[in-house]
């Protein structure tokens, strides 16, 4: 059996999305690869991940208990466990058989920079056990579940959280732009947990930013001009250094950048949006010159709608 899943980029609602606001969020071309191979033999359960093709992590499980037998990671692998009962409750026959299980996961992506190893495991280890995902990361998970949502899908999507219930709604999201649009991995991954566990401890009513965040999303996904979106991704930036009461890093960091620069994911960390109407080079040189070393065109890292998905 083999099962795939994409990363993800969170264009808008971050951390409001906790409270109901519209989040966009797009489908990468990175993302993680499950291959289960199951044979006659001892009940155990043996797991392998790579990352970019080097052995990052491994372990054993004994079935159907999954106490771990060994491993080189031990808090990778009570992770692991808890995920792997978490699908058994939700699948009461889920590993259960009289045989011997092996599998190879396979994450085409630097599990550092925040594109959603954690989800796109999820989506796989929910496809195997033949579970909803969003069940499933609601048991292992405090977060949205937007980056469930992006795994499990080709096509941008608008998500919301309402009720504790997910709702999404695919865009075809295609900006005759998008050659101006840049993504730079800040190189200072923040865990998104520590995020989500700081906001939702707030009890400051934000319906007025929720709403205007509700507005911006729905501009962003459906502009085609590039003064529109900016605009947009601006006003979007602005609120959420107010709602944080941090800096925007388009005014720190990238003062002197020709354009407009928009944190994404958890603040502090993880990946920015670039746009510029400069050229490609200006880019290259401008983020040389920084000492910045990862960074993508829209094109090279986002997957086009309906796009057949692979690791990049």
């Amino acid at each position: 059996m083999k099962f795939r899943s994409n990363g993800k980029l969170m264009l808008t609602g971050e951390y409001l999305v906790l409270k109901g606001a519209k989040a966009f969020s797009l489908p990468l071309r990175y993302g993680q690869e499950l291959e289960v191979i199951k044979q006659k033999g001892i009940r155990q359960l043996s797991w392998s991940t790579n990352v970019n093709g080097t052995h990052w992590f491994d372990a054993k499980f004994s079935i159907p208990e999954f106490a771990i037998a060994n491993t080189n990671d031990f808090p990778t692998a009570q992770n692991l466990r808890e995920i792997l009962l978490a699908a058994r409750s939700l699948n009461p026959f889920f590993l259960t058989e009289e045989l011997s299980y092996f599998v190879n996961s396979n994450i085409g992506f630097d599990i550092n920079w925040g594109l959603g190893s954690s989800s796109s495991l999820l989506v796989n280890i929910a496809s195997w056990a033949e579970i909803d995902p969003f069940s499933l990361h609601f048991l292992c998970s405090n977060g949205s579940g937007y980056d469930i949502a992006s795994s499990m899908t080709n096509q941008p999507v608008i998500y919301q959280l309402l009720e504790k219930k997910p709702i999404i709604r695919k865009i075809d999201f295609n900006p005759g732009f998008k050659d101006h649009l840049y993504f730079l991995y800040l190189g200072n991954k923040r865990k998104s947990i520590d995020a989500v566990n700081e906001f939702e401890s707030s009890s400051v009513d934000y319906t007025n930013e929720i709403n205007e965040i509700n507005t911006i999303t729905e501009e962003i996904s459906h502009t085609q001009s590039y003064n529109e979106f900016k605009k947009a991704i601006n006003q979007h930036e602005n609120i959420i250094s107010k709602l944080l009461k941090t800096p925007e890093v388009g005014k720190t960091r990238f003062f002197d950048f020709k354009g407009s620069v928009k944190s994404l994911g958890a603040w502090g960390g993880d990946f920015v949006m670039l746009m510029t109407e400069q050229s490609a080079d200006y880019v290259t040189s401008y983020l040389k010159r920084k000492d910045y070393k990862y960074w993508f065109r829209y094109n090279d890292l986002v997957l086009n709608n309906n796009e057949i998905y692979k690791n990049a």
